[in-house]
């Protein structure tokens, strides 16, 4: 899935726990960060909450949250993670032994870790699509947005002639939704986009098939 169109998010709740302990060189090495992540309005973004007091030092509050936007721009499934809270349960440390590239490290880890406990969803980008035809060409509009998974509404008639309806359509298709359209209808066609969120996918197979506009189909 192309990660300019295709964005996950998490089905449920999940927890994560990274604990590190090692030695690098002649140093140890500490740091422990438990996660927990939950779904969030869709639209809202990432939502971040610190529920961890003083069991993480303030100083390195930067390095978690830094492994955290890590892990979400990674995401479980290779593409970048919203609508999603996460927020910091708990974690330890070592005045010794922990610094802020393992906590980083850690953080991230709990992370992915929650994600994947809480099952993922793939979402597409959406864009709202205005379209004004021919008037005898609407059809070929309504048959093009359907086949290309989107949904459009009702067609309106204009003063001049021509009808218009407004489509959400996934955004990875709106560059052959508008060649296909300005072929149809001979560079007959009006067309404008804007972004319009996200949606859950759901892929192309799994759809019923439509039949491909043609010119002039009435």
């Amino acid at each position: 899935l192309n990660p300019t169109f295709f964005r996950e998010t998490t089905r449920g709740a999940g927890r994560g726990e990274s604990k590190i302990i090692r030695r690098r060189g002649m140093r140890a090495e500490y740091a422990h960060v438990r996660i927990r992540v939950r779904p969030a309005d869709r639209g809202r973004g990432v939502a971040l909450e610190w529920n961890a007091g003083v069991d993480i030092p303030p100083h390195f509050y930067s390095s978690v949250l830094r492994g955290i936007h890590d892990a979400l721009l990674d995401g479980a499934a290779g593409l970048e993670v919203t609508d999603i809270t996460v927020s910091v349960e708990a974690g330890s440390y070592k005045n010794t032994d922990s610094n802020d590239e393992v906590f980083r490290e850690a953080a991230h880890g709990a992370t992915l870790q929650a994600i994947e406990e809480a099952g993922l969803a793939i979402l597409e980008a959406m864009s709202l699509v205005l379209i004004t035809v021919p008037a005898m060409q609407i059809e070929v509009a309504e048959l093009a947005v359907a086949r290309l998974g989107g949904e459009a509404t009702p067609a309106v008639l204009k003063e001049d002639g021509t009808k218009a309806l407004a489509a959400n359509v996934p955004s990875a298709s709106v560059d052959e939704l508008i060649e296909e359209l300005l072929s149809a209808t001979r560079n007959g066609a009006t067309i404008s986009s804007r972004s319009n969120g996200y949606r859950p996918h759901v892929d192309q197979q799994e759809r019923a098939p439509h039949r491909s506009a043609q010119p002039g189909q009435r």
